[in-house]
């Protein structure tokens, strides 16, 4: 469908991300020590521009569109022949569920929301006013931009995962770009913004911006930034570790924007943390991607010794490699907590219970639905705990478990969980070397079917390098 022509290109573009922050770690920390409290609605003056967000998005629909209907497969594929007559169908049709890929399905759409979703938040709009937008231009490409009927997991999935995604491609933009740079550094930043946020990219060479040397706008940077990137050996194994492993390289890598402890988070996502991982050797060059925001919260207790901090946030998950495939949007309720044992240690745990709007995860047996994977809604909760010393996680553990029950598949419900406990050392104050454990768990309970219970190990060695 829509997403064919982006899989590849978002690949390339996360591929280009993590090169990205490897050469502009140092500048985006430097930025970070500035400590302002929020990110403006845009560096983009004149306030916020209806018709050019509006306009921005037709065109992002007009654009595949015209790819698809035009240079797709020479132009044969009847699936985008559009017109007043599909118009009409779909709408008398109105939604159902479709068969799209689970990577297309579960991150190439969410992506293509992002650009929505940015079309308004580089254009002056703030994150909950974004967000019709998101929904608007996904609900646009559902009944006009393709003869298939509107799908409701796609709305979903494009609108919801499209504001998380969103907003995290808008900060780190934001970290990246930088009003006061000239030559070459400026050049390269702007193309780096162009790449990590397309609609803010093109807006600033509509408007100039790209080219113009001023001050940046209030609220550019978090008061901290923590980032870091592995690379390594991963070995995925059956039931149990040795047994029908795969060994290839890895390269993944993690930001936490915020801190949800300074008293500084007052806006959505001002608090944040974002990864993902790229497997070689594995059905997906993507294997995971996953963005845990905060909408909302508010210390509920706090001494010199102890902090504790409850907030309502957003979830996206994606988890894409041969043992495991799941992916959803999720909002739930987080409680975290930060202790100071002293001798520059300090030991933090969240807890959170969450709501899983809709999710796909794999199914065994072959369905109406015409896919490998089931969707529907969900539950879950996620646990976490951990050593920080010298601005490393020593050592840490977590899990996070999931119940879906199938509205679109085979009748059912599907338990899974992934848990991990990970232990690293530094070397020197910007590098670490350490090896991760994390095991994945799916209990799938068919109604018409015999009972599937898969367990996957994985064990990873890697180096680690801190880009602050």
């Amino acid at each position: 469908m829509r997403h064919w022509i982006l899989e590849s290109r978002v690949r390339q573009a996360i591929a280009a991300l993590l090169g990205l922050a490897l050469l502009c770690g140092p500048g985006l920390v430097l930025a970070a020590e500035e400590g302002a409290v929020s990110v403006a609605p845009d560096s983009l003056s004149g306030g916020k521009n209806f018709w050019r967000a509006s306009g921005e998005i037709f065109a992002t629909n007009l654009l595949i569109w015209s790819y698809d209907r035009y240079i797709r497969e020479n132009g044969t594929n009847p699936g985008f022949r559009i017109g007043f007559d599909s118009w009409a169908e779909n709408l008398k049709n109105g939604f159902e569920w479709d068969d799209n890929s689970f990577s297309t399905n579960q991150f190439a759409h969410p992506y293509h929301g992002s650009i929505y979703f940015n079309a308004a938040r580089d254009n002056g709009y703030d994150y909950w006013e974004s967000i019709p937008f998101t929904f608007g231009g996904s609900f646009m490409w559902e009944y006009f931009g393709e003869v298939h009927h509107a799908s409701m997991n796609d709305w979903i999935a494009t609108s919801v995962g499209g504001v998380a995604l969103g907003e995290v491609l808008y900060r780190f933009s934001d970290l990246i770009l930088d009003n006061t740079a000239t030559g070459g550094g400026r050049r390269w930043r702007e193309i780096a913004g162009l790449v990590v946020n397309p609609g803010r990219g093109v807006n600033r060479l509509l408007t100039g911006e790209a080219f113009r040397v001023g001050p940046n706008p209030p609220g550019k940077h978090p008061g901290y930034l923590g980032s870091s990137v592995r690379f390594g050996l991963r070995s995925i194994s059956e039931n149990h570790i040795g047994v029908a492993d795969t060994t290839g390289m890895f390269a993944d890598l993690a930001f936490n924007y915020g801190d949800p402890f300074s008293g500084r988070a007052t806006d959505p996502f001002d608090y944040f943390t974002f990864g993902l991982e790229l497997d070689a050797q594995e059905k997906s060059a993507l294997a995971r991607a996953n963005a845990v925001g905060l909408l909302y919260g508010g210390d509920v207790r706090k001494t010199d010794e102890t902090q504790h901090y409850l907030g309502a946030f957003q979830y996206y998950d994606y988890f894409n490699n041969r043992a495991f495939e799941f992916g959803g949007q999720s909002v739930g309720a987080g409680l975290l907590s930060k202790f100071d044992p002293g001798r520059g240690m300090e030991f933090r745990t969240s807890l959170h219970a969450t709501a899983l709007l809709v999710g796909g995860t794999s199914t065994d047996y072959a369905a109406f639905s015409g896919r490998e994977y089931d969707y529907g809604p969900g539950v879950g909760f996620r646990l976490g705990a951990g050593f920080r010393r010298s601005g490393w996680d020593v050592l840490s553990v977590g899990t996070q478990q999931f119940w879906i029950y199938p509205l679109n598949g085979n009748a059912g419900h599907h338990v899974v969980s992934m848990t991990a406990v990970r232990a690293q050392i530094p070397i020197r104050p910007e590098i670490a070397a350490g090896f991760d454990y994390t095991l994945y768990l799916a209990d799938r309970y068919y109604r018409d079917y015999p009972d599937v219970h898969a367990r996957y190990p994985i064990l990873r060695g890697f180096v680690a390098f801190k880009l602050d």
